[in-house]
């Protein structure tokens, strides 16, 4: 019986030709194991297969980015029977792969190669892969502007520039090209996000043949007279480690020589048991920390020597969640947005770049959901959500799949996947051992931050004698060092760490203070409205203090007392002055602790600390007004209202200013005691604390006057200034004044110790609400400082 003729295809990728016959199924893509590999980000890791099913027959193996055949993407399988030419992950731009497929026994047989050993996915790093650190060499000649017309080119994100960058983070006219006498200039032109040249900022510089010109997320390369977009070779692409090292309190290391590359299209896990340095070592290579020793290569660039101008490509997800969750999906990212990308981005294209992020993450049927009703898996995928909005190359994430079920687990990793086959580096720090199969390498490291094993997951049996994870771990924990000592011994070609090499850290870019201010503002009161138990609490706290305030015996107020209830003014003015306290304080106190992981991540991409901090105030400081009205309102509803004040001819009006006005003292205070809690429990013991302290030093209840510590004490109150200003509106002194008790003399003894404070005259009501000021900036300079405390 005569077998049937073999078919072959002739596939043409880079000007080389692989010809492949019809005996076994010709997948093409970016993984180790297909039979046609094409290196680029664009291409899935199976991203297509030709089959022979009495014809070659093309099919899209569910890519990413997709196949296309004359600019059209395949949408079912394509038979060929002529020569043609497809694209990979992109209709113009994506690797040209030329298919001539051949009759029966015609053509070329291939020639029959022995079956090939497994090719471990880890490229290993030398130093002599190092990039150099970028400055303008004076041996360059400076380029020559001969092909710059006389206005010069611009540079930005909008067609009408003459160099248009595609790019979230350029600006729509950004910088310009100039001639000048010294030759080829560029100029920044108000862009948010920078100019930097070689890896510095700058604002104008002359450029030399060579020189490296970063905009947004992409580099240019001075090229003869103008600027190209810089093509990467393979060497330069991607994530490489060299030698890192990290060492703390003078002398413990929780790094030791890691290296370790990571192509773009790759997923990394990094594992190992508790004290192994995995989340250290994350920060270094997000640039949060710098290495002690050793090297970080992204791109082609040393990334702590260039992090300024890379600072932008790099995502991290921390462990919790950065997402308000009264918020839906699309509002935190529509703030979010506001504050990461330049303020000229119209609304439209911040829409275009939510939805597509959205789209990415299949988030799209999600997207108005609020981010509490969403399982966990869908949460970690809006926070990623957050980091896609820059459209960063170096994706890292701490611990996504911490506290998720095994489904979700699952979820979550298949969203790295993807994420990573759409041409990202993508890192991730996992205690998860169920899903390392997804993973192209793991970085297995020892306690003390030793490598014990770098390499594709099915490796790991064959390196360290056994598959199982648990017994693994049990060895790497017990035996660092000899695991680590093994890991060299199978690596002997690694070289001693490079030195570390820095540059400027920078400060990220961000937009203006006043647009950061406004963004903030907004989010805060769509926060309060959204979240309805929160709302009802502040809505009805100034109702219930105004009503126990109308408890004090009486029916004069403000007004002179009958001999038996002398005290019913002081006893109001303490009730109000502490609700003031109270409301001001409680409107605030949980907010700064409760989103600090929020506001750390946004303040790393670029959140001014005083933007965030005023916006807080203005909110919260409206509430405290509102709520003043309400309080005073009741009481003067109840109780007889003030003659005269001290300065103005209402002493009802002037009464509500210093109530709001301690009110919004005390904003300051609850932002100061968040800003210093170190969890949200501790919260409401400190508030308790101050409320009580509040009480005492305000001077209505114990007196202070005239008692040596206590009354300098006091002084630090805003209760104390509070309530000699309202005592000062009301003349409380001449209020108490009991008419039956005449002295010898003919002068009368009041009930209120004397107090200067409470003198019923402009001068001593100015030095009170004076004071309420000072301390309220006091409080608040104190909050901004910790604020900008590193954590």
């Amino acid at each position: 019986m005569s077998t049937p003729a073999i078919a072959t295809i002739t596939i043409r990728v880079d000007g080389v030709d692989r010809v492949c016959d019809s005996r076994k199924a010709v997948t093409i893509g970016r993984a180790p194991e297909v039979t046609v590999f094409v290196d680029n980000p664009l291409v899935s890791r199976v991203h297509a297969v030709l089959t022979w099913q009495g014809g070659w027959v093309l099919t899209d193996r569910g890519s990413t980015n997709g196949v296309f055949v004359d600019s059209h993407r395949l949408t079912q399988p394509l038979r060929i029977d002529r020569p043609i030419q497809i694209r990979l992950g992109d209709a113009t731009t994506g690797p040209l792969i030329a298919l001539v497929p051949h009759a029966p026994g015609a053509g070329r047989r291939p020639t029959p190669q022995p079956p090939q050993p497994h090719v471990q996915m880890t490229m290993r790093a030398s130093t002599q892969a190092l990039p150099p650190v970028r400055q303008s060499r004076t041996d360059l000649p400076v380029s020559l502007p001969s092909r710059i017309p006389a206005g010069g080119l611009t540079i930005g994100r909008t067609a009408e520039n003459s160099i248009v960058v595609d790019d979230v983070l350029a600006s729509r006219r950004h910088a310009r090209l100039v001639s000048t006498p010294q030759g080829l200039g560029i100029e920044d032109v108000g862009s948010v996000n920078g100019t930097f040249v070689n890896g510095a900022r700058t604002q104008r510089a002359i450029l030399r043949e060579g020189d490296t010109v970063t905009i947004g997320n992409i580099d240019f390369v001075v090229d003869g007279g103008t600027l190209r977009q810089r093509a990467r070779g393979a060497a330069e692409s991607g994530l490489g480690l060299h030698g890192l090292g990290f060492v703390v309190e003078g002398n413990k290391q929780l790094l030791v020589d890691v290296s370790m590359s990571a192509a773009p299209g790759s997923l990394t896990a990094m594992i190992g048991p508790s004290g192994a340095g995995k989340s250290t070592l994350a920060k270094i290579i997000a640039g949060i920390n710098r290495p002690s020793g050793g090297v970080v290569n992204f791109e082609g660039r040393n990334l702590h020597a260039e992090y300024e101008a890379l600072r932008s490509r790099i995502g991290m997800v921390p462990q919790d969640d950065v997402l308000h969750r009264q918020l839906t999906v699309r509002q935190a990212l529509r703030y979010a947005a506001e504050l990461r990308l330049p303020p000229d981005t119209t609304s439209d294209d911040r829409a275009r770049v939510i939805d597509g992020v959205l789209r990415e993450l299949s988030l799209t049927e999600h997207a108005d959901t609020r981010v509490d009703r969403l399982s966990g898996g869908q949460r970690k995928r809006a926070s990623v959500a957050l980091e896609l909005l820059t459209s960063p190359s170096l994706l890292i994430l701490d611990e996504p799949t911490s506290g998720l079920d095994p489904a979700l687990d699952r979820q979550v990793m298949v969203m790295l996947r993807q994420l990573a086959d759409a041409g990202r580096v993508v890192l991730v720090v996992t205690h998860s051992l169920t899903h390392l199969d997804m993973c192209d390498q793991v970085l297995l490291l020892a306690p003390g931050g030793k490598t014990a094993y770098c390499g594709h997951p099915k490796g790991v049996g064959a390196a360290l004698g056994s598959s199982d994870w648990a017994e693994i771990f049990t060895r790497v924990t017990n035996d660092p060092d000899g695991v680590f000592a093994a890991y060299r011994a199978r690596n002997p070609h690694l070289t001693p760490p490079p030195p570390p090499r820095y540059g400027p850290p920078g400060q990220p870019a961000h937009t203006s203070t006043s647009k950061q201010i406004s963004t903030v503002v907004r989010r805060q009161f769509r926060l309060i409205l959204a979240d309805r138990g929160y709302l009802a609490f502040l809505v009805v706290m100034p109702f219930v203090l105004g009503v126990l305030s109308l408890v004090v015996p009486g029916k004069n107020g403000f007004t002179r007392s009958d001999p038996e209830t002398l005290t019913e003014p002081q006893q109001i003015m303490t009730l109000l002055i502490l609700g003031a306290c109270f409301m001001g304080s409680a409107l605030s106190v949980r907010d700064l602790v409760g989103e600090r992981t929020i506001y750390q991540r946004e303040r790393a991409v670029g959140l001014l600390p005083s933007a965030y901090l005023f916006a807080k105030i203005i909110v919260f400081c409206i509430a405290a007004f509102v709520q003043s009205i309400v309080l005073v309102g009741i009481v003067l509803a109840g109780k007889k209202a003030p003659g005269p004040g001290s300065v103005l001819p209402s002493g009802s009006l002037e009464l509500f200013i210093d109530i709001a006005l301690t009110a919004c003292c005390c904003v300051m205070v609850g932002l100061l005691l968040s800003a210093l809690a170190r969890s949200s429990e501790q919260v409401m013991p400190l508030l308790v604390v101050t409320i009580m302290a509040q009480l005492v030093m305000c001077g209505g209840l114990i007196p202070v006057t005239g008692r040596v510590v206590l009354d300098q004490l006091s002084w630090l109150f805003p209760a104390r200034w509070g309530f000699a200003a309202g005592a000062s509106t009301i003349d409380l002194k001449n209020l108490q004044i009991d008419p039956s008790k005449t002295l010898p003399d003919g002068s009368t003894v009041s009930v209120a110790k004397p107090d200067s404070l409470w003198e019923h005259g402009a001068g001593i009501w100015f030095l009170d609400v004076w004071m309420l000021v000072v301390l309220g900036c006091l409080l608040a300079a104190l909050t901004l400082a910790r604020l900008k405390a590193k954590s």
